[in-house]
C-alpha cells in the first residue's frame, strides 16, 4: 500500500507543479468569461442600433392598398401616403428619390406585403419590413375598437400548465438539470484525462526506463497508482471548470425556474446518477490504459486514442433519440453497449425512462465492464512494459495466454 501512495503522490505532485497544468487548466474558463464579458458589453452597446434597425421607424414612403385594410391616418403617422402613381414610385425607388413604396394585396393573411425600398444594408433593410407590417397592424387594431381583442392579435396569449403525476404536481423541465450533470462532468473527465492518462502510461515505454522503475514497484502497483493520480488530477480540473459555472447557474435559476417549472432532486436519479459516472470513469481510463499499454510511443497512440473517445462519446449524437424513444430497439442497443452505457443510462435516468431493474443493470454493467478492461490494462502493461519497439498485436496476446514466449 505505501508503494500505491507513493506512485500516486508522485504521479499527482508531478503533474500539478508544471505551470502548464495550471495554464490549461484556468485557460478554458478564463477565456469564457473574458468572452462573455465582452459579448455583454457589445450587445450592451450595440443593442439600441440593432433595436431600432429591426423596428419600425417613421419613413417617407407611398404604399398602394388592394386590401382596404390600411387607415390613411395611420400610414401618415408613419411617413406614408397614397400612391398615384404605382409605376412611377417604384421607378423612383430604383433611382434613389423615394425610400420606400409599398404594395398591399388583396389578402395580406396569405399573400405577401410587396416592398421596393432603397438598400440601406443586410441590417437596417428589416426596418422596411416591420413598418409595412406596422402599419397594417395599427390600421386592423383601429378598426377593431376592442382593446382585448387587439391585444390578442398583437400577442397570443400565454399558458400556465400543471401536470399531475399520481396525485402529485410533476416536476419540469429543470427537473432533468441535476441528474444531466452527470453527463456533462462524464463528458468533460473523459476528454480531459484522455491524453494525460494515455501519456502517463506510455511515457516509460518511451524513455526505456520501465525496468528502473519495475525494481522498486510491481507493474499493478504502476498501473494502479498511475490510475488514482490522474482520477485525481481531473477532478482538480474539473473542480476549477465547475464551481464558477455552478455559481452562474445558481445567479441564472432564478430567471428562468418560472418559466420552466421549479428545480427538483430526485435522489435516487442522483444516485444512479453518480453510480454510473463513476463506473464510467473507471470504463474510461482502463480504457485508456489499454491503449498506453499497447502502443510503444505517444505518437503511436494518438490514432487508437481518438478511437477510444469515439467510442466512449458517440451516444451524444444519438442522445435525443434515446430520450424520446427508450423502447426502440436502437435505444436499447446504446443503452446496453458497454462503452455507450454511462452516457446513454446517464440520459435517460435523467429524463426518468430508466426504471429501476434498468438502472441496476447498468450499474453492474458499467462496473463489471470496467473492472474486466482494468484488469486486461494491468494484464496488458504487466506483459508489454519492456516492449520498445512494436505494438502489441492479438496474437501476441493469445501467445501469453498459452503460457509462450512473447514475441518480439
Amino acid at each position: 500500500m505505501s508503494r500505491l501512495g507513493t506512485v500516486v503522490r508522485f504521479e499527482f505532485v508531478r503533474a500539478v507543479k508544471k505551470p502548464a497544468f495550471w495554464i490549461g487548466t484556468l485557460a478554458l474558463p478564463i477565456v469564457v468569461v473574458l468572452v462573455s464579458v465582452l459579448v455583454g458589453i457589445g450587445q450592451a452597446a450595440g443593442s439600441e442600433s440593432v433595436s431600432s434597425s429591426a423596428s419600425a421607424a417613421k419613413t417617407p414612403f407611398r404604399y398602394v392598398d388592394h386590401s382596404g385594410l390600411v387607415s390613411a391616418s395611420v400610414a401618415a403617422k408613419w411617413g406614408g401616403s397614397p400612391s398615384e402613381d404605382p409605376a412611377g414610385d417604384r421607378a423612383a425607388v430604383r433611382s434613389g428619390t423615394l425610400d420606400l413604396f409599398v404594395e398591399y394585396p388583396a389578402r395580406p393573411s396569405s399573400e405577401p406585403i410587396r416592398l421596393d425600398a432603397a438598400d440601406r444594408g443586410l441590417f437596417e433593410n428589416g426596418g422596411y419590413s416591420s413598418l409595412a407590417e406596422r402599419v397594417l397592424e395599427r390600421s386592423v387594431a383601429a378598426s377593431v375598437g376592442d382593446d382585448e381583442a387587439v391585444a390578442l392579435l398583437r400577442s397570443p396569449p400565454s399558458t400556465d400548465l400543471t401536470t399531475y403525476d399520481e396525485g402529485r404536481v410533476a416536476p419540469g423541465w429543470l427537473s432533468i438539470v441535476p441528474p444531466l450533470l452527470f453527463v456533462a462532468a462524464f463528458f468533460g473527465i473523459v476528454v480531459l484525462l484522455a491524453t494525460r492518462m494515455v501519456t502517463v502510461i506510455v511515457e516509460e515505454k518511451e524513455n526505456r526506463i520501465s525496468e528502473m522503475i519495475l525494481t522498486a514497484v510491481t507493474a499493478g502497483d504502476l498501473i494502479r497508482g498511475k490510475v488514482l493520480a490522474m482520477l485525481l488530477v481531473g477532478l482538480v480540473q474539473v473542480g476549477v471548470v465547475a464551481v464558477p459555472g455552478l455559481a452562474v447557474a445558481l445567479l441564472a435559476l432564478p430567471l428562468v425556474a418560472p418559466r420552466l417549472g421549479g428545480l427538483s432532486v430526485d435522489p435516487w436519479r442522483m444516485v444512479v446518477g453518480a453510480l454510473l459516472l463513476v463506473g464510467g470513469v473507471l470504463l474510461a481510463c482502463g480504457l485508456f490504459v489499454v491503449v498506453g499499454a499497447a502502443v510503444p510511443s505517444i505518437k503511436d497512440a494518438s490514432t487508437l486514442q481518438s478511437a477510444a473517445i469515439f467510442a466512449l462519446i458517440i451516444p451524444l449524437y444519438a442522445a435525443f433519440f434515446v430520450m424520446t424513444t427508450p423502447s426502440s430497439p436502437v435505444a436499447a442497443f446504446f443503452t446496453y453497449f458497454p462503452t455507450f452505457t454511462p452516457i446513454s443510462a446517464m440520459v435517460r435516468n435523467a429524463v426518468g425512462s430508466l426504471s429501476v431493474t434498468e438502472s441496476v443493470v447498468c450499474i453492474v454493467e458499467v462496473f463489471a465492464a470496467a473492472a474486466v478492461l482494468l484488469w486486461f490494462a494491468e494484464y496488458l502493461f504487466r506483459h508489454s512494459v519492456a516492449q520498445y519497439g512494436s505494438k502489441v498485436t492479438l496474437r501476441q496476446v493469445a501467445a501469453w495466454r498459452r503460457g509462450r514466449p512473447r514475441e518480439r
